[in-house]
């Protein structure tokens, strides 16, 4: 699986450059892709001034098929790891519904160094809600907008007979059509592992027509308190 990753990274000429899954569905035949890379290390090491940063490459894309339906694909290479997921999201609300709804099926491929190779099933929900400006207007600042998202995945390890999952919370508010800010709350919890949170704040600059970058600081809090930050690419067309 690993030659597939860096052949898709080869082919967009990023390198290494995520969008949150979100229930609204994508118009037929619009294409969204994002690329980003994240460094991060322990609370523990950074106090002592020990530089022992961990990296992860993640590419993302999503294609609408029409009919309410959208195929995405969910790549990610850690430092010994490697995973990749094919999905099919169905919206199941309306598109001119305020809170939107959505399922998705997926099936992908997990590669770890000492582990070996594992085939994955995943099933996920998606809720959405818009917010317009008007519900904003008690904030300092003016914005033009926003949006609330609730994401719910599980994934099966259908070699080891395993699962995981996590639960993403994303408030989005847009200052301008130019500028967004999110910030994310995050649970999750790995086989044999304890529930860990997160925390990540981020802003979103469009820096041409259908092109944005996202800058954001990441941060997890389990046993081992890591922080770190994350530079991402984003495009539609």
């Amino acid at each position: 699986m690993r030659w597939i990753f860096l052949l898709l990274l080869a082919a967009t000429g990023m390198g290494t450059l995520k969008v949150q899954a979100g229930p609204w569905a994508r118009a037929p035949g619009e294409v969204f892709l994002s690329f980003s890379q994240n460094l991060s290390a322990s609370a523990e090491a950074l106090a002592t001034g020990m530089m022992e940063v961990s990296g992860y490459s993640s590419i993302y894309g999503e294609v609408g098929l029409g009919r309410r339906l959208t195929l995405g694909l969910d790549l990610g290479r850690g430092d010994d790891t490697d995973e990749a997921i094919v999905f099919l999201r169905r919206t199941l609300t309306r598109p001119e519904g305020r809170v939107q709804v959505a399922l998705d099926l997926g099936y992908g491929e997990r590669s770890a160094d000492l582990l070996g190779d594992s085939q994955l099933a995943r099933i996920g929900l998606s809720l959405g809600r818009g917010i317009d400006a008007a519900a904003l207007d008690w904030l300092p600042v003016e914005m033009t907008g926003g949006w609330v998202g609730l994401d719910a995945i599980t994934v099966w390890d259908l070699t080891r007979n395993e699962q995981r999952w996590k639960i993403e919370a994303t408030l989005g508010l847009r200052p301008s059509e130019r500028v967004s800010v999110l910030l994310q709350g995050i649970a999750e919890q790995w086989p044999g592992a304890d529930i860990s949170y997160g925390l990540n704040p981020s802003v979103v600059f469009q820096i041409r027509e259908g092109t944005s970058v996202e800058l954001g600081l990441r941060s997890s809090f389990d046993d081992t308190p890591r922080v770190g930050l994350e530079l991402g690419l984003w495009h539609q067309f």
